[in-house]
């Protein structure tokens, strides 16, 4: 019994001029996939407007170019993708997309969609940035009202956006957790088991189950020894009671709302919201 894919790793593209966030190559990132046994993997690099993103469009050309290369080398199937950056102003302000500097034109070419919240990421105003971290994470707990901005926020992206799956759940933010992962779940989203980060408490894990939620397990991998990695999201399978049937990359492949992403994005571009499949 295995795990059949690894839809959440980093590589060298995701940088800040030449200060690297992560390392190891797309093909390294591949091969490494191969040897243990991967059929998928999704090369997920930071989106644009992330301190250490993806740098523009023609770097995000070379990324699938690479990823096609791997996949011929390995035989492994390989997304190219980008993990997009939650603005959680789109909460409460309509004018305010979900997503953060990414056009249409560059979510067409996206092989796989996640989506999910980074610190820092917001308003133009790095003040503004840490007092929403504050209110988050430092001081006590969030009010209710900051709770159902965030939690609309979620619910739009899902809404606005064909993602496959929502990345850290409540990582840096602090939503509805169960609520925002029943409504993805209704949707055809997957909520991710995160291999670095442990963001979500074992009862909304537990509530999730219960509910018949879907989740994705990857392991963020930030270098190419990490892949595959799900030690961290296994064991909160096994505290939570989560039914190994329930994981979508747990002997076999997960089935992406997004495969059809042009179609879905035309039915958007007529009106048609929570579009999926």
């Amino acid at each position: 019994m295995a795990f059949w894919g690894d839809y959440h790793t980093h590589t060298t593209y995701s940088r800040h001029g030449k200060k690297l966030h992560a390392k190891g190559t797309v093909l390294q990132n591949a091969l490494k996939a191969a040897e243990i046994g991967l059929k998928e993997l999704a090369i997920t690099d930071h989106g644009y407007g992330h301190a250490y993103g993806v740098s523009d469009e023609t770097a995000f050309a070379a990324l699938k170019e690479d990823c096609r290369e791997a996949e011929r080398i390995t035989g492994v199937r390989i997304y190219a993708g980008l993990e997009n950056n939650l603005d959680p102003r789109s909460g409460k302000r309509k004018e305010i997309p979900p997503f953060l500097n990414i056009d249409d034109g560059v979510l067409s070419e996206l092989e796989i969609v996640q989506g999910g919240y980074h610190a820092f990421i917001g308003t133009p105003y790095m003040i503004n940035n840490m007092m929403f971290w504050t209110r988050n994470v430092i001081f006590g707990v969030p009010t209710r009202k900051l709770i159902e901005r965030n939690t609309a926020a979620y619910k739009r992206m899902i809404d606005e956006y064909p993602i496959d799956f929502i990345g850290h759940l409540n990582r840096g933010i602090v939503a509805d957790a169960v609520e925002v992962a029943k409504y993805a779940h209704e949707r055809g989203v997957y909520i991710e088991l995160n291999g670095r980060h442990k963001t979500l408490k074992r009862d909304e894990l537990r509530a999730m189950a219960a509910a018949g939620v879907e989740f994705i397990c990857n392991s963020d991998a930030h270098r190419p020894e990490s892949v595959g990695d799900m030690t961290l999201g296994e064991s909160l399978i096994k505290e939570s009671g989560i039914p190994y049937e329930s994981v979508a990359n747990w002997e076999r492949l997960p089935n992406f709302r997004s495969r059809n992403f042009k179609s879905a994005r035309a039915a958007r571009s007529s009106g048609v919201s929570g579009v999926d499949d």
